[in-house]
């Protein structure tokens, strides 16, 4: 059991995760920034610049991350994402996640075939969730950004008459954890999530290694938010890309906030990502995840990125 936790035969686990990292942090450390260190105002930005490209936690185009959000229809000692409600309170809120793929990645990935994909489809061991085949559009295509999680469900802020809560009405998906965690240290300053939202708030929480358990960073996001890298407002439903800088989120414990706030900044060993819906507002909600990284982020660009131009940096 946990071996195949850790390395299981349809892709994803543990094992491959902690080498994913390791390796994509010791290629980012010995492959220098090819730019000089000077800006376009002639002054050094060596501390800004040399803190590497970014780094990629999760991208559901490759087979083994895909293989772990397809693991969060089976139990959860298979090790992949997690979902959960206020079903856990007694509350009436309800949630599920499914990949939504097309044609193309279906054949691109061997274990959609298999039993694992089987049991996704007919919902083993979590009902509430499964595998979307999307639908093709007036134009005859299939959705052109799959594979993406598909999350989605209902929120309902009423009390369950056997709950003891004071409050209800939430949401969760959490990602696998990262064995060994992610040596963030000081190398980067934001993290950046390609999603599609819906103009709900969801606050996105980051568990890091610490003294005291219960200690959660958390952000927010919505399709108004102003730091996103293209339309904010997101008219025509197209994915954006948020970028969070850690200096921003909130530091809380049980859910509350913490009255003496230590920043997150430097030193981040990172355990694992979650994402809560938890806005205190009646109704479905839909929520579109495609990738996560943690960059740098500079005066309006993600350095090591095409936005910096030989023009800026010279």
């Amino acid at each position: 059991m946990i071996f195949r936790k850790l390395l299981p035969p349809e892709g994803g686990g543990g094992l491959r995760r902690w080498w994913q990292i390791r390796k994509s942090l010791f290629e980012l450390n010995y492959s220098p920034f090819t730019k000089t260190n000077l800006n376009k105002d002639g002054e050094d930005d060596r501390d800004i610049i040399t803190k590497g490209k970014p780094l990629t936690l999760f991208d559901f185009n490759r087979h083994d991350d895909l293989a772990d959000a397809v693991a969060v229809t089976q139990r959860p000692t298979q090790g992949g994402w997690r979902i959960s409600d206020d079903g856990v309170i007694h509350g009436y809120s309800k949630g599920s996640m499914s990949v939504v793929f097309n044609q193309f990645t279906r054949k691109g990935n061997e274990f959609v075939d298999d039993k694992v994909s089987q049991d996704a489809q007919n919902g083993e061991d979590r009902g509430e969730s499964n595998m979307d085949e999307p639908e093709e559009d007036n134009g005859g295509d299939y959705d052109k950004d799959a594979p993406y999680i598909r999350w989605t469900g209902t929120i309902d802020t009423r009390i369950g008459p056997k709950s003891r809560a004071r409050r209800s009405g939430f949401c969760a998906i959490r990602s696998p954890e990262f064995p060994g965690g992610v040596m963030i240290g000081n190398k980067y300053n934001a993290l950046e999530i390609t999603c599609r939202p819906d103009g709900r708030v969801y606050t996105v929480n980051l568990k890091v290694a610490s003294y005291f358990p219960d200690d959660l960073y958390q952000g927010f996001i919505s399709a108004e938010k102003e730091e996103s890298l293209n339309d904010s407002k997101n008219d025509d439903g197209e994915f954006i890309k948020f970028v969070m800088p850690f200096r921003e989120f909130v530091l809380t414990s049980a859910g509350l906030v913490r009255e003496q706030q230590r920043e997150l900044d430097g030193g981040i060993e990172l355990e694992h990502i979650g994402f809560t819906q938890m806005d205190g507002k009646d109704g479905p909600f839909t929520f579109d995840l495609k990738m996560i990284r943690v960059v740098n982020y500079y005066d309006g660009v993600v350095i090591g990125e095409e936005h910096l131009s030989d023009d800026e940096y010279s």
